[in-house]
């Protein structure tokens, strides 16, 4: 019984640890999204933000296509990498 009880306890933590991770990392913007809106998010967190592609266009015209970098756990002034693609319409 008592190892029973060892097993559930470590199940218990890592899961515990997983879901920990991944409500941080879930918080992080995804493409798809406005680029302008996923900058300001990411830079409110404390983030460092690099802008990657083409911008032809104000970042409120670009859509976010792919979010780098951002850690597993909460570290200030890191850079995180942010990939846009502008409407080629000039």
């Amino acid at each position: 019984m008592r190892g029973f009880s060892f097993a559930v306890a470590a199940v218990t933590a890592f899961t515990a640890a997983a879901v920990g991770s991944a409500g941080f990392a879930a918080a992080a913007p995804t493409g798809g999204g406005n680029a302008a809106d996923a900058v300001k998010e990411l830079q409110a967190e404390g983030y460092n933000v690099q802008v990657n592609g083409s911008v032809t266009d104000p970042l409120s015209a670009c859509v976010t296509t792919a979010v780098h970098g951002v850690p597993a756990s909460a570290s200030s002034n890191t850079t995180v990498y942010v990939d846009v693609t502008c409407p080629d319409d000039h």
